[in-house]
């Protein structure tokens, strides 16, 4: 059930005695900045709006006895033919620990409750990372946010960037023995479209020739989507897409459905079907193990898996955790890899069983607004509500500094750049001014949608968000309920703002267009509130169309101004991502992107 988050009922209890709420937000956001975070956190995180109960602690599988290390196979590179996506921003180089990782071994990392383990449904990137070690996709995306093949041996790519051809590895199975080939490929892009099964995908794949036709049960088949035999795939797109690779890449990738398991499954039935919580079927380096419902996710080797080299690994073990116990875990050396809130880089810096690193990420912090509410269309009355928080001093007290300050969602990569725009510096004055040209009245109590408990950073941002809205007469309520009801309600519409973190906006401009074209409104598409800009809608496919980066630079620039003037989000800041990992995992590369950290798992190892 959702609970409603005041400010004032937080007041009592986090404010000194003898200091006022405003007084006591001034403090956080001017005074001590990073001493005060441990205090600020704490107080936020104790009332702010109630996460799920804990799980317990779940119980530690044993390790079977470890295995021979597999020889090792023949890696494909990267087809010259395919556009190298632009530079993301540079992570830092591989953690690595004193001594080298032997095959065999568990690595625990610390995860969240997911809502599904079908790849045509999550949202989430830890889930996706998932499903990538398990499925396999077409192509992946490296910790540089670069398209690479992953069950694909060879990608040809037409001069005009209209026809993509995929040809799969050899000999690759699924678990159970079945083979994998263009048919799954086939079938799994063809349940994406469905309108009826009302994939999180559909709206990113209908560039395909003739899948709005068949998504719509207008056509027999995607005429643009050919497999003239087992190991090859063939897609033509309706315009020249020079982003293609990365958008089916997206995250981690599309990953591949087994046919002969899901094919009888009617479409409008697959994100309830049993299969999505427990994937035994599938055809990647690791294998589905067991899930147990608020406690762990158990991932397998998958010995038999012929994709590339055999995982190194026995297993990997999620364990669902809140982050105060995932904190405490890691501390005793029962987690191997965890992202860190940045109240507790120092901390974690001083355990010399562990290595803390900090990349700047492609993500954002916003508040993405419901652009059907009559109320909240005038676009003067988000742009007060722009200038009535201070970013600047959040950023400092609460991401002590680790967070970069942004204002629309077009933030790279380097030959992009950040158009220079409005950054709308905190003006309590200005922001009162254009909520009242606007007809902002304060006769509405904005609904903010949030799910507690994921951040310290955000638990303690969120109330303060609050009381700054309000200093200017706009009051907004904190609607807290767990990831499952808060996503329900978004794809609803049932919102006014609701709170959102991730995205890899700095891997290419078009990422953006996956979030604010019209035909990507949700359920079906990221575009949360159901904007609508017909010049955006104009913007983003003459953007992709042409692979020359000048001319994309002018397009994109003229899409960001337009973002930037109506703010159909309100985007606060790109955080860094930080990780803690114990120093024995081997291998672990640490992405840009947060919960992107499982993208190499196939290749870690444990160390002595």
């Amino acid at each position: 059930m959702s609970q409603h988050q005041h400010l004032d009922r937080l007041h009592d209890d986090v404010t000194p005695r003898g200091l006022s709420r405003r007084g006591f937000m001034r403090m956080v956001l001017t005074g001590t900045g990073a001493t005060m975070l441990g205090a600020v956190v704490a107080a936020c995180g104790q009332q702010a709006p109630s996460a799920p109960a804990k799980p317990a602690e779940p119980a530690k599988p044993a390790e079977p006895a470890k295995p021979a290390a597999p020889a090792a196979a023949t890696t494909a590179s990267a087809p010259a033919a395919a556009a190298k996506p632009a530079e993301a921003a540079k992570p830092a180089a591989e953690v690595k620990p004193a001594a080298g990782g032997a095959s065999g071994g568990q690595v625990n990392i610390h995860w969240t409750k997911p809502l599904t383990l079908n790849p045509l449904f999550s949202t989430a990137g830890l889930e996706q990372g998932v499903e990538r070690l398990m499925f396999g996709a077409l192509v992946r995306v490296n910790d540089k946010l670069e398209a690479v093949p992953d069950l694909t041996e060879k990608i040809d790519v037409s001069p005009d960037a209209k026809t993509y051809t995929f040809t799969l590895k050899k000999g690759i199975t699924f678990t159970d023995g079945k083979p994998l080939t263009s048919k799954d490929v086939r079938f799994t892009y063809e349940r994406a479209v469905d309108k009826r099964a009302a994939t999180y995908w559909r709206g990113r794949l209908l560039d395909i020739q003739g899948a709005t036709e068949y998504g719509d049960q207008q056509a027999e088949k995607i005429s643009g989507l050919e497999t003239p035999d087992d190991s090859t795939v063939k897609m033509t797109l309706r315009k020249p897409d020079a982003t293609w690779l990365l958008t089916i890449g997206d995250f981690s990738g599309l990953s591949i459905l087994p046919e002969h398991i899901l094919k009888d499954v009617p479409p409008d039935q697959l994100a309830k079907h049993a299969f999505s919580l427990n994937p035994n079927v599938s055809g990647g380096a690791f294998k589905f193990g067991k899930y147990e419902t608020d406690q762990y996710l158990q991932l397998d080797r998958n010995d038999n898996y012929t994709g590339g080299p055999k995982a190194k690994l026995d297993r990997v073990f999620f364990k669902i955790l809140t982050p105060d116990v995932a904190l405490a875990q890691m501390d005793r050396g029962e987690l191997d890899l965890m992202i860190v809130p940045v109240s507790e880089m120092d901390r974690m810096k001083k355990n010399p069983n562990v290595s803390v690193v900090s990349v700047p990420s492609p993500s954002i912090d916003f508040l993405a607004y419901n652009m059907q509410r009559d109320y909240l269309k005038d676009k003067r009355i988000r742009q007060g509500m722009y200038h009535a928080i201070d970013r600047e001093a959040m950023i400092k007290a609460i991401m002590q500094g680790e967070a970069q300050l942004v204002s629309q969602t077009i933030i790279g990569p380097d030959w992009m750049g950040i158009p220079q725009l409005n950054d709308y510096k905190f003006d309590p004055n200005k922001a009162k001014q254009l909520l009242k040209e606007g007809g902002w009245d304060g006769s509405h109590t904005l609904q903010c949608l949030y799910t507690p408990g994921g951040s310290k950073e955000r638990d303690a941002y969120m109330p303060i968000l609050q009381q700054q809205f309000k200093d200017v007469g706009v009051n907004m309520e904190i609607v807290s309920s767990d990831g499952t009801e808060t996503a329900r309600r978004r794809n609803a519409g049932d919102f006014d703002l609701v709170q959102v973190s991730g995205g890899i906006f700095r891997q290419d401009p078009n990422v953006s267009g996956k979030y604010m074209e019209t035909i990507n409104w949700v359920p079906v598409g990221g575009n949360y509130g159901h904007y609508t800009n017909t010049r955006l809608d104009e913007l983003f496919p003459a953007g992709r169309a042409t692979p020359d980066k000048n001319e994309r630079q002018k397009i994109y620039t003229e899409a960001a101004q337009i973002m930037n003037d109506e703010l159909p989000w309100l985007c606060l800041w790109s955080p860094n991502s930080i990780f803690a990992v114990s120093k024995k995992l081997v291998g672990f590369k640490p992405p840009s992107y947060a919960t992107h950290n499982m993208w190499n798992a196939d290749e870690w190892s444990v160390g002595g």
